[in-house]
């Protein structure tokens, strides 16, 4: 929930988090579920209800990856509009990179940025040189993708690593362009999940964006989750909301993908396609007035 501010900013009334892990299907299927539509709709009625303490004039439903593989997209946008009479727009991949880079553009001083946001059904990957995008694409690997593909023992055996790993790369393969010197910017809650790990275990600041991990720090606390049972990591509290069944996917994403750059370390942005999308739609509403 957001207050427009002045100069396309805005102030944040209200934030909500419900997942309903969409994505947990699709890798295989390439089909929204039933139960997932039902409890996507049962979600939106909720955040409806907290809406209406709010004088809301404008109300944006956006989907990403998930929904944008699904083949049966259009019986989830029909029955969200049957249900709450709410439209859902469904953004392609370039739209998606290009929300997250505004998202770092106008909370991160950096003009040099590659952009990493790892969500449960795709990967979203954008490179900015001199404060401009030069290129934003996602690939169809995520963190709920790969655990379901590939990460089935408990705990995880190696030779399913070294499968995964080898699927992650065979998808990075073309984009040469990411071997390029720039502050690699990490996004999503993969990385959100990570960061708090890190922050909580150095008692550094609880605020989590811009902080800095390490690709050692990555690699250790991997190592550590990977040699855990599902159980044992369903006791971590940053990931009790069931990131702690694909949590392991998720970092071998980011960890494979940075090998692929210059980088020796990631900076975190608690800002992502939600906010890249608020600002965009801030600034266009500055331009016609």
């Amino acid at each position: 929930m957001y207050r427009s501010s002045k100069r396309n900013r805005f102030k944040t009334l209200d934030r909500w988090r419900e997942p309903v892990r969409l994505g947990k299907s699709i890798a295989q299927s390439r089909l929204l579920t039933n139960d997932q539509i039902e409890e996507t709709i049962d979600v939106l009625k909720e955040f409806q209800d907290r809406i209406r303490r709010y004088n809301v004039d404008r109300i944006s439903l956006i989907a990403t990856a998930a929904v944008r593989l699904a083949k049966n997209q259009n019986q989830l946008v029909f029955a969200v509009l049957k249900e709450t009479g709410l439209q859902l727009d469904i953004i392609d991949e370039k739209e998606e990179a290009f929300y997250d880079y505004v998202a770092v553009r106008n909370t991160m001083r950096i003009k040099d940025a590659l952009i990493v946001d790892v969500g449960g059904g795709s990967s979203e990957i954008s490179l900015a040189k001199k404060g401009r995008l030069k290129y934003g694409l996602s690939i169809p690997i995520g963190a709920i993708s790969i655990s379901d593909v590939h990460l089935k023992s408990n705990p995880i055996k190696e030779s399913e690593l070294v499968s995964a790993r080898k699927d992650i790369t065979r998808r990075l393969e073309s984009l040469k362009w990411m071997n390029t010197k720039a502050t690699f910017v990490g996004l999503g809650g993969t990385l959100r999940a990570v960061t708090s790990i890190l922050n909580r275990e150095g008692k550094r600041k609880k605020n989590l964006h811009n902080s800095v991990i390490t690709c050692e720090q990555l690699d250790e606390l991997f190592d550590k989750l990977a040699h855990a049972t599902v159980e044992e990591r369903s006791h971590i509290k940053e990931l009790s909301d069931g990131r702690y069944e694909v949590i392991l996917g998720g970092i071998l994403i980011i960890s494979e993908i940075i090998k692929k750059t210059p980088a020796k370390e990631i900076r975190f942005s608690n800002f992502g396609v939600r906010e890249g999308y608020v600002f965009n739609y801030f600034h266009k509403m500055d331009r016609q007035n």
